[in-house]
């Protein structure tokens, strides 16, 4: 009994060193990350620095990771740097690039997404199941998707929102297409420009108000061109990150490389990404109430027309996907069964 114990452990130690030996066998490799953000942002801060530090650690430093940063375009060029080989790996907004990533952009629908926990790891679970039908990244390898929280509106002074009529008119800076669709529904004009020029949007008057999660005001430097923000309860859209590898960088990877990259993301991204933003708006909110910020919500009556005024948005969604051949019901009903699974808002310990 003990000499097999003994062969038992030395089995274990000779399989845990020759998985060591293979990653230190292996030729180290500089992966360029491309970033359109300062490099104090929570995506990069929250989710792609320790993303890449956890790979790193996996493959015992065989992949090293370079985030850049200087950003080579503005935000929605990055998807074509990625596909031709400019970056090893990027990041984006799916809806800065309307209808090309329309099946990815599936949270983004009206009321899909409650926390940025449910709606990163509902965006997730519903691609790995259904991904590879979209043919929305050929060229690329997609490893991860996330989910900002819930966005507020924040109007300028003299623009308070607090009732669904009171919107009507505005214009309102948006940065995805799903949110400017919701936007131009509910009666507001929307302007859509990508967060790193929202600020002189604002400053400057071309917007009345600004879609965004709270963290982002303060970040962007907005906090002192808003005066007041209107709540829609429920998760009235969110946008959907990609995080991708150029395919021929991906190709060029060891299998243990392949293997290491996908433990620590998928999933792992998504819970990144629910700690990001939740700490993020925590940071967020204490500035804009240094600011003395008027927090609105609009009333029930109100939410119910909203609903209502946005259902064609997933009946569009739906006819998008059953033209692809999707089974767009079930599609639905997957991601809001994993956000619902998933989401951080739980009775816990009451009998």
């Amino acid at each position: 009994m003990l000499h097999w114990k003994s062969m038992t452990l030395a089995a274990a130690i000779a399989v845990l060193g020759s998985t060591g030996a293979g990653f230190a066998q292996e030729e180290t490799k500089t992966i360029r990350v491309g970033n359109w953000l300062p490099m104090h942002h929570l995506i990069v801060k929250g989710i792609l620095e320790p993303w890449a530090a956890a790979i790193e650690a996996e493959t015992n430093g065989s992949l090293q990771f370079d985030i850049m940063e200087t950003a080579l375009g503005r935000p929605p060029a990055y998807f074509d740097l990625v596909l031709d080989g400019s970056v090893d790996v990027g990041f984006g907004v799916s809806g800065h690039n309307p209808g090309r990533f329309t099946m990815t952009q599936i949270m983004d629908l009206p009321f899909m997404s409650p926390d940025p926990w449910a709606g990163a790891a509902a965006a997730w679970a519903t691609y790995e199941r259904y991904g590879e039908q979209y043919g929305e990244h050929d060229g690329a390898k997609v490893v991860g998707l996330w989910v900002h929280s819930e966005p507020y509106i924040f109007m300028r002074e003299g623009q308070e929102v607090t009732s669904l009529a009171e919107l009507a008119g505005k214009k309102i800076r948006v940065g995805g297409n799903v949110t400017g669709e919701i936007m131009q529904t509910l009666g507001a004009t929307p302007v859509q420009l990508p967060p790193t020029e929202a600020q002189q949007a604002m400053s400057r008057g071309v917007a009345d108000g600004i879609t965004f999660p709270t963290e982002s005001i303060e970040f962007f430097k907005i906090t002192p061109s808003v005066a007041s923000s209107t709540r829609i309860p429920g998760g009235l859209y969110t946008d959907t990150f990609w995080l991708a590898f150029n395919q021929a960088t991906w190709d060029g990877l060891s299998d243990d490389q392949k293997a290491a990259v996908e433990k620590h993301s998928g999933m792992a991204i998504a819970t990144l990404a629910g700690w990001a933003w939740t700490n993020g708006d925590t940071l967020g909110r204490a500035a804009l109430d240094a600011n003395d910020m008027v927090w609105n919500e609009i009333p029930e009556a109100d939410v119910e027309e909203v609903k209502s005024r946005l259902a064609v948005l997933e009946e569009r969604w739906i006819e998008a996907a059953n033209a692809k051949g999707l089974p767009a019901e079930e599609m639905l009903d997957y991601a809001r069964a994993q956000a619902e699974a998933y989401k951080a808002e739980k009775v816990v310990n009451v009998p």
